[in-house]
């Protein structure tokens, strides 16, 4: 029988390669988290220390309090039902199905006013964004 032993150089590549396959798949596993595992959106009450139902999430190129001060304004505006339905309609519906909210205004006070997943209002300006959410703002097609 002709049996080689490994050489030092032979079981250092081997070494090498398994540690660079443990790295690969620590990074791996790090990269491809689960979405329970991705961050909470930060979530802002706006009138603070009063829970009123009126925050800013996840505010970007914003300071929280600059968004609370527009989610306020938008809450103040939304006081009234003539307001409200200047706001959005609610289109689409059936005996069997309520309509969706549809946004007749797309700006507010200088801002772009959308609905993302039908019943949330996301706020932007150049290099700004942020969510409004809360029991202040009732889109409600039901």
């Amino acid at each position: 029988m002709n049996m080689h032993a490994p050489t030092n150089t032979a079981i250092k590549s081997l070494a090498a390669a398994a540690a660079l396959a443990a790295v690969a798949l620590l990074a791996f596993l790090a990269l491809s988290g689960s979405p329970a595992a991705a961050a909470k959106p930060k979530v802002y009450e706006c009138q603070h220390p009063l829970i009123t139902g009126q925050e800013a999430i996840n505010p970007k190129g914003i300071s929280p309090k600059a968004a609370c001060k527009v989610v306020r304004e938008l809450g103040a505006f939304l006081s009234t039902n003539a307001h409200i339905e200047e706001l959005y309609e609610c289109v689409g519906a059936t005996p069997k199905k309520p309509g969706r909210p549809k946004l007749l205004m797309t700006e507010f006070n200088g801002w772009k006013l959308k609905l993302v997943k039908e019943y949330n209002f996301y706020m932007t300006k150049p290099g700004q964004s942020f969510r409004v959410a809360g029991q202040d703002f009732p889109v409600n097609c039901s």
